[in-house]
């Protein structure tokens, strides 16, 4: 039996081509184009609302999603490695039986819809985020470059 487990998550973005972030220490909701987060050019992504850069950006929905995921695929593996030592003990004096497997978890449908953010350019980066309303009016802090755009209307 392999002692890692490979696979991949695709988290899928809106029609604009932004996916959802959440804050871990506040809790805002903002958008970003994938390539802007992988790009090299960013050292690290900040909240758009407190400024506080965070470890992780993944929504509960996201983690949810890969929760389900990650036990399907780790309960398929075990069902495989079942079935191959039931295979090699058939007829021997001591055999194993793999017996009834469980049902795979149904995995939850990701919606990357949160409609009510509106796209804001960083006047300094010149980079397109989504940012919530009342912070695209007012300040808000580019999540990839760190500086903070004030709305001059």
């Amino acid at each position: 039996m392999a002692d890692e487990l490979n696979f991949a998550i695709e988290i899928p973005c809106d029609g604009d081509g932004f996916v959802l972030l959440q804050c871990s220490q506040c809790g805002e909701l903002f958008k970003l184009r994938p390539d802007d987060c992988e790009s090299d050019e960013v050292a690290e992504i900040c909240c758009p609302s407190c400024g506080i850069a965070s470890d992780s950006y993944v929504t509960d929905d996201v983690l949810e999603f890969a929760m389900a995921v990650a036990k399907n695929e780790a309960f398929s593996v075990l069902r495989k490695e079942m079935k191959e030592l039931e295979r090699k003990t058939k007829g021997r004096a001591v055999s194993f039986k793999a017996g009834n497997f469980p049902k795979p978890d149904d995995v939850p449908v990701l919606q990357p819809s949160i409609d009510t953010l509106a796209v804001a350019t960083c006047t300094h980066c010149r980079r397109q985020m989504k940012v919530s309303l009342l912070l695209s009016m007012s300040v808000f802090v580019c999540p990839l470059c760190g500086v903070s755009n004030f709305n001059d209307r």
